[in-house]
Formats: structure tokens, C-alpha cells, sequence
């Protein structure tokens, strides 16, 4: 799997926008956490899979029908401006995709790799159980009591198996596709082989509208069926791999949930914290990040610790914090 390069298309910019587009207005999403499936040629923890890197996105992102005028919270725009910076600096180049959406105001805060696509890893564990439940909700499957084990623990525990029962069940890729109409997504495209669900490729922006859709559109007890497995993850994954880091990071968030995600994937390392913060769960974070596999799992969940914390110190969700704003080292 290559990583990205200079060709790989024009960076899309920071934006901080006023309201989301239509299709965003209703939506919502969260982290994954890849365990250690054999996944088509990366490593998604400890497994090999195949495949060429995301493209980045092709230019500027814009909304297409602004929400009541509203401006970031105060620090939020500097802050995200500064993860975009850290991967530029120190020994380790790394690439990180930030949005933030306030649920309250509509105000959608994007980094310059906001809109530009990424491996999923496990993050797309939450976008195929959102679209199994929609089905659930409009009355075309009928879910076994398994099937519901299953999907909280492919939320809970990033468990691969689970996963694979359910990409299996429902159509595979076509839980992609149809999510994709659904919560109006605009860089999402499921994977090349239709079964390395690690290798779907999402954008921070198109994190954040699953969640918005998951809050708002799925009946109350199948929304409540995803939040109560991911306020509940614990600190290990069905693998063993710790998911204490970025939204769910400790000490912990006011009212964080989330999904975590982690593959590794030819000198790559894919790692990916998602989720919602504060009261109320008004705030939707996808922070994606793609960073060299020399730096390490520690190190990396360190460095997305330290942008959620930026993040959170900006949000208001850190008592007498001063803010964790990576520095020129990271």
C-alpha cells in the first residue's frame, strides 16, 4: 500500500463552516478499531492487507446551504490549525483529518484534511451497523438476538468477527453504499475487494454526518443500542489493543463515546479515534490520522491524546486545563 504523495491531489483547506450541507443537516458517526483480520494485504492489527492509498480530495469544501450564521468556539479554528501543523514537523511526517461538528449550532470546523479520505480500518464497523439498524427500523431484516450480540460487540470491542458475520449478512459493501444515500456522505467509497472492509475509504466530514444520522434518524431503541456500546467500550479490544486514546482518552471526556480504529498497512500506520463529547453528546469529533509505522501504536495514541485535548481545551470540556495542543516535537 503506498502512502500519499505529492501527486495525490490538491490538499482540501481549512474550513470552518457556517452549517452543514442538506443532506448533513440531520446526520452523525465515530472511531474504529480494527482487531486482526486477515483484511486484503494490510495490517489491521497484527494482519496483512492490500491496496492502494486514499486519494486526497480535489480541492476546497464548501456547504451547499448554510445553517443560521454562527463562528467556532473561541480557540477551536487555532487549534485544529495547529494539528495540521504537527504533521509537518518533527522527524515523523504524519497526515491528520479533523472535523468537528457542534451539534447545537449546526457549525461544521474542518482541518485541511477534513474532506480528504482515509482507510477506515474499524471505524467502518459504525457505518455498517447504522445502515443494518435503518433496516431494522424500516421493517426489511428482522435482527436475531446473535445479530444484535454481534453488533455491539463490533462496536464495544472492535471485535473482527462480529464484523465479518455482519459484512457477510447484509450485503457486505452494500452497507456501505447505502449508508452513503442515506446520511448524504461525499467521500466515502467501500473497498475494492468486497470483503477488505478495513480498506473503505471515509473522511472525517463523512464520520461526523454517521453519527449526526445515527442521533437523529434511527428509532430510539436502536440509537440507544449504538450509544450504549460505545459509552461502554473498555479499555482493550477484542485483540488486546488499547483503545484509551483521543476521544476516549484518560482521564476521560465529559459524555465521550466512540469508535476507535487502528490497521497497519506497509510502513503505515492508520489510527483513528471518532466519537461525541460534551453534554447532550453536542459534540461530533473524527480525528483520522495517518502516521509512519516507525513511530509506533504508544506514540501515536499519544499524539491523537494531545489533538483531542487541543480540541477539548477549546471546547470548554477541560476544567482549568490549559489545553493539549501538540508542539513542534510531535
Amino acid at each position: 500500500m503506498r502512502d500519499h504523495g505529492p501527486g495525490g491531489g490538491q490538499r482540501a483547506r481549512r474550513h470552518a463552516l457556517g452549517g452543514l450541507f442538506v443532506p448533513l443537516a440531520g446526520l452523525l458517526v465515530a472511531a474504529v478499531a480494527c482487531s486482526g483480520a486477515l483484511i486484503n494485504g494490510s495490517l489491521i492489527n497484527g494482519s496483512l492487507v492490500h491496496g492502494s492509498a486514499p486519494a486526497r480530495a480535489a480541492g476546497p469544501v464548501s456547504g451547499e446551504v448554510q445553517l443560521a450564521a454562527s463562528s467556532p468556539a473561541v480557540g477551536l479554528t487555532d487549534a485544529v490549525a495547529r494539528i495540521d501543523a504537527m504533521g509537518a514537523s518533527g522527524p515523523s511526517k504524519a497526515e491528520y483529518g479533523i472535523a468537528v461538528l457542534d451539534r447545537r449550532t449546526g457549525q461544521l470546523t474542518l482541518g485541511e484534511e477534513g474532506a480528504v479520505p482515509f482507510y477506515s480500518a474499524s471505524v467502518v464497523k459504525l457505518f455498517t451497523v447504522v445502515d443494518i439498524l435503518h433496516r431494522a427500523d424500516v421493517g426489511t431484516v428482522s435482527l436475531t438476538d446473535t445479530q444484535r450480540t454481534q453488533i455491539q460487540r463490533a462496536l464495544r470491542v472492535s471485535d473482527n468477527q462480529a464484523m465479518n458475520a455482519l459484512w457477510e449478512a447484509f450485503g457486505g459493501s452494500r452497507t456501505v453504499t447505502e449508508l452513503v444515500g442515506l446520511a448524504g456522505l461525499r467521500d466515502t467509497k467501500p473497498p475494492e475487494q468486497p470483503g477488505a472492509w478495513g480498506n473503505t475509504k471515509l473522511s472525517p466530514r463523512d464520520v461526523v454526518a454517521v453519527y449526526q444520522y445515527a442521533l437523529t434518524k434511527l428509532s430510539p431503541a436502536n440509537r440507544d443500542l449504538v450509544l450504549s456500546s460505545l459509552a461502554t467500550p473498555g479499555i482493550a479490544g477484542s485483540d488486546g489493543f488499547n483503545q484509551s486514546f483521543g476521544v476516549l482518552r484518560t482521564p476521560g471526556l465529559p459524555g465521550a463515546a466512540g469508535k476507535q480504529g487502528w490497521m497497519r498497512a506497509r510502513g503505515t500506520l492508520y489510527l483513528h479515534s471518532t466519537g461525541m463529547v460534551g453534554t447532550d453528546h453536542r459534540y461530533l469529533v473524527a480525528m483520522l490520522s495517518k502516521q509512519s509505522a516507525s513511530v509506533g501504536y504508544p506514540a501515536g495514541r499519544q499524539r491523537l491524546d494531545s489533538a483531542m485535548g487541543a480540541v477539548a481545551s477549546a471546547l470548554g470540556l477541560l476544567k482549568g486545563a490549559t489545553g493539549g495542543v501538540p508542539g513542534s516535537t510531535l
